[in-house]
């Protein structure tokens, strides 16, 4: 799940204000700010240019965003001095043998940040496919519902003889993603076209409705929206001559997009890698409790809180079945309820009333047991055991609903099917691996064995 999901959290809002990465000098240098139980990458991009004056970019890699412009004031054999005035910040340091070590500021606040050189990205992302390809990467486009232009890339297998080759249409996470679900440098998408193709499978992987080079608008669209684009995807691997049996794969929300597809029988099979077969709002709970278990509030102090919050998502479902988004009235929902809720939560949920989206309302009422139980076609369901975003124990659900379905519980693994050590989204840009090799093997066969059939 992306950022959309963690305005809940008094510290996340101000942590947003901090989340922007820093390279250095010539070369690219790496640091993290350190905010509570939350730890923010920075990258500086430094070069020089053709008058011998430093320049500078800044990159967030955990939100997506490169090139944030920068003005260097000073950069000595000994120091350096920059500001960027797009988010207000500023940074300073002392210049060491293999090392920056300085500080971070930005609205009043001050943080120390410490940079090291940036490992290249062969060594940081090692399973990144990189040409020649044995296979064909095609450049294309297809048209949305709505009339957006979705554009995508084909991957195709090696011809080895006249038989039809399986396809695979892959549909994000939340929030706007590229078609490789870039995150952090890591490129999962790309890794599953690359081994896939390598295993005789097509697959079509898009830039999201109003990211990258698609056209739309993903401001205002929904889960609903995603799922019409997503179904228009299918259609177009359909109308190729080599392609035969075509399915959906989908992480995290595109997940829940495939049952959804399921349940309107488009697709020959699906695949889920940790989507979510809970509701909306239950997830969300369990991720803002999750966090609250990080910090030392007590139990009864974080039972209110939560009582508040599910009473703000209702409100919310409420309004989104009307049709209607208004902001709520936060303190009449605490006074009515007779909780004690620490003010800075009050104020941040407020904050959340501000950056209200058409997708998070219906995400909260959106409950995918329903679609679950209408699925019949081949599907498989994969979640690691350290997965803190969509609990592991959402396959259960999804077993009890699609009794048909192959679940597989991965030891070890987190929400971007990683190895590692917490499950916490704080590891996913240290982690090398993109993705477990043992999933890539799992999709491969499931959809090799569906294809036979």
């Amino acid at each position: 799940m992306n950022s959309r999901l963690k305005l809940l959290f008094a510290i996340l809002a101000i942590a947003s204000l901090f989340s922007f990465q820093a390279y250095g000098l010539t070369g690219s240098w790496r640091g993290e700010l350190t905010l509570g139980v939350t730890k923010l990458p920075i990258v500086f991009n430094f070069s020089e240019s053709g008058d011998g004056s430093t320049q500078c970019t800044l990159d967030s890699p955990a939100q997506g965003v490169k090139g944030i412009l920068a003005t260097v004031a000073y950069c000595t054999s000994d120091s350096i001095s920059l500001t960027c005035n797009a988010i207000g910040a500023s940074y300073s340091g002392r210049i060491m043998h293999d090392a920056i070590k300085g500080s971070f500021s930005q609205r009043g606040y001050s943080f120390p940040l410490d940079l090291l050189p940036e490992a290249p990205i062969e060594e940081r992302r090692p399973q990144t496919p990189r040409p020649p390809f044995p296979y064909e990467v095609i450049d294309t486009t297809f048209v949305a519902p709505d009339g957006a232009v979705m554009s995508a890339t084909l991957t195709m297998p090696e011809r080895l003889s006249g038989n039809k080759v399986p396809a695979v249409l892959m549909v994000s996470g939340s929030g706007p993603q590229n078609r490789d679900e870039e995150l952090m440098d890591h490129r999962p998408f790309a890794v599953i076209a690359d081994y896939l193709a390598r295993n005789g499978i097509a697959s079509l992987r898009y830039d999201d409705r109003g990211t990258g080079q698609s056209t739309g608008n993903f401001l205002t669209a929904t889960t609903y929206t995603l799922k019409d684009d997503a179904k228009s995807g299918i259609a177009f691997l359909r109308t190729i001559d080599r392609i035969g049996k075509t399915g959906v794969l989908g992480h995290s929300e595109g997940g829940t997009i495939a049952f959804m597809l399921g349940a309107e029988n488009v697709p020959d099979f699906m695949i889920s890698l940790a989507g979510m077969a809970i509701s909306g709002k239950e997830t969300l709970l369990r991720q803002n409790g999750r966090r609250l278990d990080q910090t030392a509030i007590g139990d009864d102090d974080k039972e209110s809180i939560l009582t508040l919050i599910g009473r703000v998502f209702d409100t919310m479902h409420e309004q989104s079945l009307k049709g209607v988004s208004t902001a709520i009235d936060i303190d009449s929902i605490v006074k009515e309820s007779g909780l004690t809720v620490n003010p800075l939560i009050v104020s941040s949920l407020k904050m959340t009333q501000q950056q209200r989206s058409p997708w998070i309302d219906a995400f909260i009422g959106l409950n995918p047991r329903t679609y679950l139980k209408e699925v019949k076609r081949p599907l498989l369901a994969i979640n690691g055991d350290k997965d803190t975003q969509v609990y592991p124990d959402n396959l259960s659900v999804i077993q009890e609903l699609a009794p048909q379905a192959q679940i597989k519980l991965m030891p070890g693994l987190n929400h971007l099917m990683q190895h590692a050590v917490t499950g916490d989204a704080n590891e996913y840009g240290d982690i090398r691996e993109t993705i477990s090799p043992e999933v890539l093997e799992s999709i491969a066969q499931f959809i090799t064995g569906c294809s036979a059939k």
